[in-house]
Formats: structure tokens, C-alpha cells, sequence
């Protein structure tokens, strides 16, 4: 299954890894991309009337090596892939019968799915994306324009009404011209033509990473709404067993059991625990405005992340295989051992080379470069090939009054025109020397989104494969609070323990429990944020984060 958007356009960046092969970038992107991605849902040959491919060069990097796709990345292995479970079931968007705001009314659950299929039509980012894609994709028209023929038509109609010494007389003159304008040699022209070409490359890797940008958003703003959810139910049981701790501490002390410290101090954190509640649900509002935001209507209530969801069994751990000398499954970690071409560096170099927005800003190098040699062109000649047509016809002429005979004269001339700059008041070496800090500038900026892409990669596979550690860390510390707070109540019940051992108890299992929430969320967004920054993030990705939901 495909979603929408994600597929739309896919010819495009099609035709721009083959425009760039050359630079050594085709084998990362490659690699990055499973089986029923984004490439694979239009056809190539759909493409508009297949534009000069330009070829991209990669730019040195700090040390002044330049960075290659080829170098570490021909055994990287898939990302960890999110693959819905066997068992699972979901619908194709074509079988979706529930609108999402038809389905306040009915009071059922939305799930990730269909609000991302809101979100595809109605989010207006991506439809400024998609606007200013489609407005940049004319600029590569515009620029073959200047290098292709140019006809004007002058056409002219006068009528003469002469006064004079007794003489009066009306006469008539018309001709018309029409002008053709080859250009045969125009440096500038051409280098406008390529800059458009690039222009629009760079509004194709734009419109995919807005395409991406969308999903990460879309399952930001789902799992944001699930964790003031759970932290307004969360709230809500806190209180209602601190409520019941409270009666307890209130009916000891009117039997003389315990002191009055220990129902003011339940007093007291049931009073926080009301206050949290509010603050939670507060927070509910705001989270799901800002999924509504995205999708552009109300949502009812989302369908929540099963309790019992196995996120390591979901998504692809490489580490399930890898084993010490002694056959034990290696520990878990932020930055684990894992299989060659899995590692944090390897990942590190997919960005560098597929990341949009890094290939995106290597193209405005080319730009910049392009336009550069533009302004050294404003120094050039021009030669224009230029045929023109035209006719004379007048019965009269304004210097004479005598009639004359109508004729019509026609003319047809062919001419090669140069035109040589001379001199231009230092106007043309200023552009130079802007042009050419501009190039400085956009290798900067070059450097610094593949340096950033670097680190985003960086803190998303740590918060990974560390998520997956936490997750399992936290589920055991769950065990453990509930543990603590059965046993702390039973030593109220018998008197050993008093009623501040119990709230503290239970306070601590209710912040595991909160915690860990938040991590299984950050875990799974995570890796969907590891595969954005490769260029690897697939409609399968989602599909297997929707399955988690119950």
C-alpha cells in the first residue's frame, strides 16, 4: 500500500538520482530505500519532457576530504525497519468508509493512519510545499526560453491629413515587420538556463523532505496527544488512590492510630494531584490543537498505543543477532555493537549523502557557481542570428502633396549581430565579486546542513537504540513501583509502615508509569526520525507504527 504524497512525484526524484550517479550518490540512496517506497509508484517516463541532467559535486568537508556515498555505506544494511506484525490488520485508505469528522459524532477512535490522510490533503504546509514546488518547476521553462528563438510582429497603420496653402489631401501608409531572433552565442543566457534546471531539482528534494516532514509531524502531534491522555488517566487514578489513602489516614487518626501529620499530608498531595490533573488536561487541549492544526478539522479521540505492544518485536533490532563469544545476546545500549553497516558512522555517512536537505543545498552550490560564471559572462559578446519580414504601403508621402501610386514594398533581411560590452561602470565587476561571495556562502551553508543532518542523525539513533533500553528498563522498574506500593500498603494496613511510606510509593509508580509512556513514544519516533535524516522514511513505516494502535 501507498500512501498519498508519498508516491506523488516519486518520478521526480527518480530522474534526479539519475542526474546525480555520477557523484557517487546513487548507491546510499539506493541502499536507503525498501522494497515499496516512494520510487516505486509512478512511472519515470511520466516525467515532463526530460530536462538536461546536470551532475552535483560533492564538496570537500572540514578535514578537505570529499565525502563519498561509496565509502562505508556499500554494506549498509536497510534501516531498522518497522513491519506490521503477521497478525495485524489494516485497511487500505480505499477501504476507509469513517470520516474523521463524522467520527465525533459516532464516538469512535481515529487512528494514525486516516489522520495522516487528512493531514495529505488539508496540512498547508505541505500544500505551500507543494504550491511553491509547482511555481519553482517553471523556472527550468523560463531559462530554455532565453535559449530559444524569439519573434516579434510590428505592425503599423497611419493615416496623414495635410493642410497647406489651399491643398488638402488624406493619405494613407501601413507596414507591418516581423522579427525572428536566434541567439547563437549567450554565455549568461545559457547559465540562466542551467540555474533553472538546478532550481527545479531543488524544489523536487524540497517537496520530499516536506513529504517526510509531514509524517514526522503528523506522529509528533498523535503520540503528544497520547501522552497528555495518558497523563490526565494517569492523574486521574493517582487521585483516586490518594483519596482512598486519605480516608484511611483520617480514619486512624479518629481512632487514635496514627497522628494528624498523616492526613494533612495526604490532604495535601491529593490537593497536587487535583491540580495536576487540571494542568494535564490543559495540556490535552493544547496537544490535540495542534494535531488539529495539521489535519485542518476536530479530532475525536485517538485510538491509543496497545499496553502490551512490543516495540523491540516491531521494529527490526539487528542486536537480536548479535552474541558474544559465549553465545549471550549483547546488552543493550545507546550505541550498541551492532552488524557492519549498522553502526552509528555508517549512518552517519547515509545522511551525508541522501539526506534532501543535504543534497538539496549541494545543488545550491551549483547555483551559486552557475550564476558566478553568469556575471563573468555579462563581460562577453553576444551573437544573435536576426531575419526580419516586412511591408511598406502609402499612397502619399508627408513632404509632398502630389498623389502618388500605391505600392507595396516588401522587405526580407538576414544579419548576424554581436553585441560587445565595453564598459559599464564597474557595475558588472561588482556583480562578480557579489556572485562570488554568494558561492562562499552557499558552500557554508553546505557544510553546515550536512554537519547538522550529521548530529540530527546522531541524537535519533541514540534516542533509539537508548529507547529501546529505556523501554524495557522502565517496564522493569514498573514492576518493581507496583511491587513497592503493595507492600508499603499491606505495612500500613498492619502498622509497621506509615501512611507517607505509602504515598510515596505510589507516587513513584506513577511517575514510572508516566515515564515510561513518554519513552515507548520516543522510541518509535525516534526511529522514524533515523529514517527521515537517511531518506529512507517509507509508507511501511507507518503502516507498522499504525498497527501498534489498538
Amino acid at each position: 500500500m501507498t500512501l498519498p504524497f508519498f508516491s506523488v512525484h516519486a518520478h521526480f526524484k527518480r530522474r534526479y538520482l539519475q542526474d546525480v550517479m555520477s557523484a557517487g550518490i546513487w548507491g546510499a540512496i539506493v541502499l536507503s530505500i525498501p522494497a515499496g517506497t516512494l520510487a516505486q509508484a509512478v512511472n519515470p517516463a511520466q516525467d515532463r519532457n526530460a530536462p538536461a541532467t546536470g551532475q552535483v559535486t560533492v564538496l570537500p568537508d572540514a578535514t578537505g576530504k570529499v565525502p563519498s556515498a561509496t565509502q562505508g555505506n556499500q554494506n549498509l544494511s536497510l534501516p531498522p525497519a518497522l513491519t506490521a506484525p503477521a497478525s495485524s490488520s489494516v485497511p487500505a485508505f480505499s477501504n476507509f468508509s469513517i470520516n474523521p469528522r463524522d467520527a465525533v459524532n459516532f464516538g469512535q477512535n481515529i487512528d494514525l493512519m486516516r489522520l495522516y490522510q487528512e493531514a495529505a490533503f488539508n496540512d498547508p504546509v505541505l500544500n505551500s510545499a507543494r504550491f511553491n514546488y509547482a511555481a519553482n518547476k517553471e523556472i527550468y521553462w523560463q531559462g530554455l526560453s532565453t535559449l530559444l528563438p524569439q519573434v516579434s510582429a510590428n505592425p503599423t497603420a497611419t493615416r496623414f491629413f495635410q493642410h497647406g496653402e489651399g491643398n488638402n489631401r488624406i493619405f494613407d501608409q501601413k507596414s507591418y515587420t516581423v522579427t525572428l531572433t536566434q541567439p547563437v552565442f549567450n554565455a549568461a543566457a545559457l547559465e540562466v538556463f542551467k540555474q533553472g534546471d538546478l532550481i527545479t531539482k531543488v524544489a523536487d528534494l524540497q517537496f520530499l523532505q516536506a513529504q517526510q516532514d509531514l509524517v514526522i509531524r503528523v506522529s509528533q502531534a498523535y503520540f503528544d496527544v497520547l501522552t497528555a491522555q495518558d497523563n490526565v488517566e494517569l492523574f486521574q487514578n493517582k487521585k483516586a488512590l490518594i483519596k482512598q489513602q486519605l480516608q484511611a489516614a483520617q480514619s486512624k487518626f479518629e481512632v487514635g492510630s496514627a497522628t494528624i501529620v498523616d492526613a494533612n499530608d495526604a490532604q495535601a498531595r491529593f490537593d497536587l494531584a487535583n491540580a495536576q490533573e487540571t494542568a494535564a488536561q490543559a495540556e490535552l487541549i493544547v496537544r490535540r490543537g495542534v494535531l488539529e492544526q495539521i489535519v485542518g478539522h476536530p479530532v475525536p479521540p485517538l485510538k491509543p498505543l496497545a499496553k502490551d505492544a512490543k516495540i523491540e518485536g516491531v521494529v527490526a533490532d539487528p542486536r537480536a543477532k548479535v552474541k558474544d563469544a559465549k553465545g549471550i545476546p549483547i546488552a543493550e545500549s545507546v550505541n550498541p555493537k551492532l552488524p557492519p553497516g549498522q553502526e552509528l558512522t555508517d549512518w552517519i555517512k547515509q545522511a551525508e549523502a541522501a539526506n534532501y536537505g543535504v543534497l538539496a543545498s549541494q545543488l545550491n552550490v551549483d547555483i551559486a557557481q552557475s550564476a558566478y560564471r553568469g556575471s563573468l559572462a555579462a563581460n562577453y559578446p553576444t551573437v544573435n542570428f536576426v531575419g526580419t519580414t516586412g511591408m511598406n504601403q502609402a499612397n502619399g508621402s508627408p513632404t509632398n502633396f502630389n498623389p502618388s501610386i500605391t505600392q507595396n514594398i516588401y522587405n526580407n533581411t538576414i544579419a548576424l549581430q554581436m553585441s560587445l560590452p565595453i564598459f559599464s561602470g564597474g557595475f558588472n565587476n561588482s556583480v562578480i565579486r557579489q556572485r562570488a561571495a554568494l558561492v562562499d556562502k552557499a558552500k557554508s551553508d553546505y557544510d553546515n546542513l550536512r554537519r547538522t543532518a550529521a548530529q540530527a542523525t546522531r541524537q535519533a539513533f541514540t534516542g533509539f537504540y537508548g529507547g529501546l533500553a529505556r523501554v524495557r528498563a522502565f517496564e522493569a522498574a514498573e514492576k518493581s513501583s507496583a511491587s513497592a506500593l503493595a507492600s508499603s500498603q499491606l505495612g500500613f494496613d498492619v502498622g509497621t509502615l506509615i501512611n507517607l511510606d505509602v504515598l510515596i510509593a505510589l507516587d513513584a509508580l506513577f511517575t514510572t508509569r508516566a515515564t515510561l509512556y513518554k519513552a515507548r513514544y520516543d522510541t518509535i519516533l525516534n526511529a522514524l526520525r533515523l529514517k527521515s535524516q537517511a531518506a529512507a522514511l517509507s509508507d511501511q513505516d507507518l503502516v507498522a507504527v499504525n498497527a501498534l494502535l489498538k
